[in-house]
């Protein structure tokens, strides 16, 4: 959606495609820019309103109980300068910053598609255009179709030699694969591809393809920070329009104020940056390049290989190509674009923005934004309840940072039969159970002190009121939809449900939340504090004991007989987690007087646990939020899980990785100390020998341009400095002679360097929790003092 500014005023206007496959278009002009401002400040507004707007009566009130008024004007401008002159006249604002288009969706209850009707008439380029039509929510699920775009260009993208296009989604998209390309044709081209005589006429022909294919969805890698915006240049370089949208308007670039915010506005389309999606949604990788991200999503990359000289010369070897080699040149253009198609198939990420843009109602290239979707759902129940929300950083008190989640002490040490109990969207169930939310807050606060004491009061001191709040009534419908989506079996539903409840919190904690507030996201963490530490007491007052615990787990030593079966391991833990349930639910009630929405899951059920020591020789203290422990699964299968510890953390070799897994797998089956001392000693024998040279490749990113390390240069710094473009993450090793980056090693490996770096302290942490002689397994040499300590 999107408005239009004329001379009586705005039209709010949006483009889309009906459940039949036919475009529409609408335009309303019944909706008017505004505002609110407290009714009792009216009179100290009059100077500030003058001539530039009109001040109306509205039911609204504040989320205070206070009268609003309406301040509307048909043009924005006015608006502007009207708010600015308040702001200035330290006179409160509502909803200044919130968009027309936001405004009109919001008191529609529309979050998602939507059903329309009314009088139509054919459009140019559009099947239907409706005027001031009557829309409503709808249930219907569209299927929409992607069009996956590549371009290649000169290197310093002066021109456009190629442009690759792969469809995806409904069946009149899904088949489309093609590249145009400059040159001119010849009897051994690929039916897939368009040859044109310029650049000129490729783009021409390029604009007139999109309006015929008709997608829904642009997308591509980087393709809006680069596929689109060189596009962009070339067509107003050459003189052509730059349209790529269902609409008469240019499209057009808007530059975001940090990474990922940038846009392009395609009106009537959508475009999903797939780069951008993959950083909000599916995991970490070491880098963010298409080939890195294929590599671990798909198993295969890209056609054309960076060279031993580093990803500088693909340029070059692409141009190369594209003069050389036609064929070869297509199959890797429109490869690229494959890629990104089978990354989004694969991962399922237009189904799962879809189903959270219908959550949030926001537009599909906005839907992971969190602030925005908070925003977005709360002012549209505020306006169910006939209540305004405060402009931005308006009417907030108390703001600041929230305490995090609650880290108990770790107790280092090898431990038999351990089971891990976790609170269930903890943050979720505490918002519910104790209807945490701005509107409570904010009553509880404005209410008479003959009510104060019907409030509830969290362990940081913030009060709520007990009417029902919006923030709770959303979360228990979230819930509601997700235990459905799973029993359904619908896995995408129940996770785009989880994340958005999870956000929440984040929310509440952010700066540029309208809402957010110290001591109201901090009610939220020091409940978590508090039944965490509850939840401890509890089970250690009745024979247990927490070796760990971090914000909603807790880790536990049960007492279990050492030879207990697994099955009987978690047979028990299930029902000392069914007691623990129990006796929270009659503490909540008799304490707060309350129903319970919190519940405490047994996770996980480890036979064997190692919390390792600290690195500064405390024995007794465990590290925080690093463990391994042979998990049991209900079937009776094993595996051993690592979390934090140095084999699954990047900045450590896989060679240490992999001594460390072998080391605990033997430690957790009861491998004798000498099994143990020869293990080590062939680690070391093999790594002096070079059978490990591969597996001693560190890995780490420059945060910055390499220039700009001027003050510390660590040892990535060191060798990305012999790279011609160093960028991203630099793989190098310690040789004789310093770091030096793979692919420009010269020197000898420095393998004293890694046994002592890499093998000696992981062998010595392991040392700490067995009987094993950590000298005799480094140096071959017994400690002769060791029987002594």
């Amino acid at each position: 959606m999107f408005h239009r500014t004329q001379q009586s005023g705005i039209i709010v206007c949006g483009i889309g495609r009906l459940e039949s496959g036919k475009t529409f278009a609408f335009a309303d002009n019944r909706e008017k820019p505004s505002f609110y401002i407290r009714e009792s400040d009216v009179d100290a507004a009059q100077k500030a309103v003058r001539n530039d707007g009109e001040v109306m009566q509205c039911r609204y009130t504040t989320m205070d109980e206070e009268k609003v008024v309406k301040i509307c004007s048909p043009r924005f401008k006015n608006l502007r300068q009207i708010s600015e002159r308040l702001h200035q006249n330290h006179i409160r604002t509502y909803e200044v910053d919130v968009s027309v288009e936001k405004k009109f969706l919001m008191e529609r209850g529309i979050l998602g598609p939507m059903e329309i009707s009314g009088i139509w008439r054919p459009g140019n380029g559009i099947d239907r255009v409706y005027i001031d039509p009557k829309l409503q929510p709808s249930s219907w699920v569209p299927e929409l179709s992607v069009l996956t775009l590549d371009i290649e260009t000169l290197p310093d993208a002066s021109q456009i030699l190629a442009i690759s296009l792969v469809g995806s989604g409904t069946k009149n998209v899904a088949d489309i694969e093609e590249i145009h390309i400059v040159g001119n044709k010849s009897e051994n081209d690929p039916p897939e591809l368009h040859c044109h005589c310029d650049e000129f006429a490729m783009l021409l022909a390029f604009s007139e393809r999109i309006h015929r294919i008709d997608p829904d969805i642009i997308s591509g890698w980087n393709v809006v920070d680069f596929d689109l915006t060189v596009l962009q240049k070339r067509f107003r370089s050459l003189g052509l329009t730059f349209n790529l949208g269902r609409s008469n308007d240019s499209s057009w670039y808007q530059e975001g104020e940090t990474w990922g915010r940038s846009r392009m506005v395609i009106y009537g389309r959508q475009v999903i940056d797939t780069l951008h999606l993959i950083r909000s949604t599916v995991g970490r990788y070491d880098d963010y390049r298409l080939e890195t991200v294929s590599q671990k999503i798909l198993g295969r990359g890209k056609r054309l290989q960076a060279g031993t000289e580093g990803e500088d010369n693909m340029p070059e070897r692409i141009l190369k190509l594209f003069r050389n080699n036609r064929l070869e040149f297509c199959d890797y253009c429109l490869d690229d674009a494959r890629l990104v198609r089978d990354i989004l198939r694969k991962e399922g990420l237009i189904e799962l923005t879809l189903k959270r843009s219908c959550l949030t109602g926001l537009p599909l290239e906005r839907a992971w934004a969190s602030v925005a979707a908070f925003d977005f759902l709360y002012i549209s129940q505020l306006r169910e309840r006939n209540k305004v929300a405060p402009t931005t950083r308006v009417d907030r008190t108390g703001l600041g940072g929230a305490p995090g989640g609650l880290v108990m002490p770790a107790m280092a040490g090898l431990y038999r039969n351990v089971c891990v109990f976790d609170f269930n969207s903890l943050y979720p169930s505490i918002i519910r159970t104790f209807n945490i939310d701005p509107l409570a807050h904010v009553q509880a606060q404005t209410n008479d002190n003959t009510e104060a004491d019907k409030h509830i009061e969290a362990p940081n001191g913030a009060q709520f009121a007990r009417l029902p709040g919006i923030l709770p009534q959303l979360l228990e419908k979230f819930f509601v939809s997700r235990a459905k989506a799973k029993e359904q079996g619908d896995d995408l539903a129940s996770y785009a449900y989880k994340i958005v409840m999870n956000s929440f919190y984040g929310v509440l904690a952010t700066d540029s939340c309208r809402f957010a507030e110290a001591k109201l996201a901090g009610a939220i963490t020091e409940f978590g504090h508090y039944f965490l530490r509850w939840t401890r007491d509890l089970l250690e007052n009745n024979g247990c004991r927490v070796l760990y615990g971090d914000t909603d787990s807790v880790f536990v030593d049960a007492n279990l007989p050492s030879d207990i079966s697994p099955a009987d391991g978690i047979s028990r833990s299930n029902e000392l987690c069914k007691w623990i349930n129990h006796q929270l639910d009659e503490h909540i009630k008799t304490l707060y007087g309350v129903n319970s929405q919190l519940e405490l899951e047994f996770e996980k059920y480890y036979r064997r646990f190692l919390l390792p020591p600290t690195r500064d020789g405390n024995v007794e203290r465990g590290r925080a939020k690093g463990y391994a422990g042979l998990l049991v699964q209900p079937k009776g299968t094993e595996n051993i899980e690592i979390v934090g510890m140095e084999a699954i953390r990047r900045d450590w070799t896989d060679m240490a990785g992999n001594l460390q897994r072998a080391l605990i797998s033997l430690l957790f089956h009861d491998a004798s100390a000498e099994e143990i001392e020869s293990e080590v000693s062939e680690w070391l024998r093999g790594v002096r020998a070079g059978e490990r040279d591969e597996e001693l490749i560190y890995r780490k990113s420059l945060r910055k341009p390499i220039e700009n390390y001027t003050r510390t240069n660590p040892p990535h710094v060191t060798a990305a400095r012999m790279l011609p473009n160093p960028s991203g993450v630099i793989q190098y090793v310690i040789t004789r002679d310093g770091p030096q980056p793979v692919g420009f090693v010269k020197s000898p490996l420095d393998y004293e360097h890694y046994i002592e770096k890499q093998i000696k302290p992981i062998v010595r942490t392991i040392g700490q929790v067995s009987d094993f002689d950590v000298e005799t397994a480094i140096t071959g040499m017994p400690d002769l003092f060791k029987s002594a300590k």
